[in-house]
């Protein structure tokens, strides 16, 4: 059985269209002289991994934005699970997105074997043609279907209207601690009926009115975790804030204001979603002085280098920002997040597009070289590109 890929983007995010060979054998082998023979039927699909958006909401102050969200980043295959705030959580929308849909074609003529007039294989030739275009055709109509299914799909749960409906939960239901344990535990309700079906391609967007509270180890096990405060959190606050969520078992934390936009958010959604064909490269490390989150003229040409791999299609960046060990918890989990967004502050000078660039600040943790040596005092960039350039 064969099986060609074609690719294709769709809804600004990349799809894979799989074309698949049914059957191993060819069709109309016994078929009367003169009929063409062909191949297999082909069967056209989209090729689109499980995935899951699992937000979080603290009203309907917060539904336009998720509206916008979920309409920019929906695909196929995908659940969505809106909860508002609470003791209990409620639950708003959930919801599974529709399948891809399949178009089948018939199979490739069947080149003709000997003996034949060059007629006949002008003939045969034509036929191929035609099916090329049938083909090409079809892949086409496979994107549009697709595309129409999900925007329907999209259209029937209603969220704004849903969420207009909502009334304020009560205090202290929007913390950081009470919307990240609702968020886990509806995934582990999702884990536990679908099975491990969604892989790392699982993202939680948490809409918070504060950062405070202690998170569970192991509570978000291996999950990508997007907060939109309310407010304009300061460093200090939002670096311990992605402490807390990796010390839960985060895979990647990103801490946002008011002032991030509804592409920014929807382009580090969607880079979550897919981890579909992605590649990895790690920069060398950005090194700093003691106490110090300033670029030194080494580190700007060493991450100066990067630029030409930050600017393509489908990548995003995660400035990790480390500190070593003199010094408390907390000062060393604001001075390594302060690193890393030293270094993303001088991306964004270069043209790097804010939207694709996550910012974590790990404190004193992955030592490298003994715990007070200048070694641990660093950055690297992990720079993740979908080879089908979402």
């Amino acid at each position: 059985m064969g099986k060609i890929i074609h690719r294709g983007a769709w809804m600004g995010g990349a799809a894979v269209v799989a074309v698949v060979l049914a059957g191993c054998g060819l069709v109309n082998v016994g078929s009367p002289a003169g009929t063409p023979s062909t191949g297999p039927p082909v069967t056209i699909t989209q090729d689109v991994a499980p995935s899951v958006l699992l937000t979080v909401m603290n009203g309907p102050a917060s539904g336009p934005g998720l509206s916008g969200l979920v309409a920019a980043t929906a695909r196929p295959s995908e659940d969505i699970t809106i909860l508002q705030a609470g003791t209990p959580p409620e639950t708003v929308v959930a919801a599974g997105s529709p399948a891809p849909p399949k178009i089948v074609v018939p199979g490739e003529p069947v080149a003709p074997g000997g003996g034949e007039t060059s007629y006949q294989w002008a003939l045969y030739t034509e036929r191929v043609k035609h099916w090329r275009g049938e083909l090409a055709a079809a892949r086409q109509a496979d994107v549009t279907q697709t595309r129409a299914a999900v925007t329907a799909w999209l259209r029937g749960l209603g969220i704004a209207g849903k969420v207009s409906k909502l009334a304020d939960p009560p205090g202290g239901a929007g913390s950081l601690a009470a919307e990240s344990a609702a968020a886990a535990s509806a995934l582990a309700g999702l884990e536990l009926q679908n099975g491990n079906v969604f892989g790392s391609r699982r993202v939680i967007v948490l809409y918070c009115d504060d950062l405070s509270g202690t998170l569970p180890a192991g509570e978000l096990a291996g999950d990508k975790v997007i907060v939109i405060t309310s407010f304009l959190p300061t460093a200090a606050a939002a670096s311990a804030a992605q402490a807390e969520l990796l010390g839960a078992g985060a895979a990647q934390a990103a801490v946002l204001g008011p002032e991030v936009t509804a592409a920014q958010v929807a382009a580090l959604v969607s880079a979550g979603l897919s981890q579909n064909g992605m590649t990895e490269s790690v920069s060398p490390p950005v090194l700093f002085a003691n106490e110090s989150a300033t670029l030194s003229p080494s580190d700007v040409r060493t991450l100066t280098q990067l630029l030409p791999q930050l600017r393509g299609a489908g990548v995003t960046v995660v400035i990790n920002g480390y500190a070593s060990t003199p010094g408390t918890a907390g000062t060393n989990y604001l001075l390594s997040y302060e690193r890393a967004a030293a270094v993303a502050a001088f991306f964004e000078s270069q043209g790097v597009a804010e939207s694709s660039l996550i910012i974590v600040g790990h404190g004193a943790s992955d030592l490298i070289a003994p715990g007070s040596s200048g070694l641990n005092r660093r950055v690297t960039v992990v720079i993740e590109k979908s080879s089908g350039g979402s």
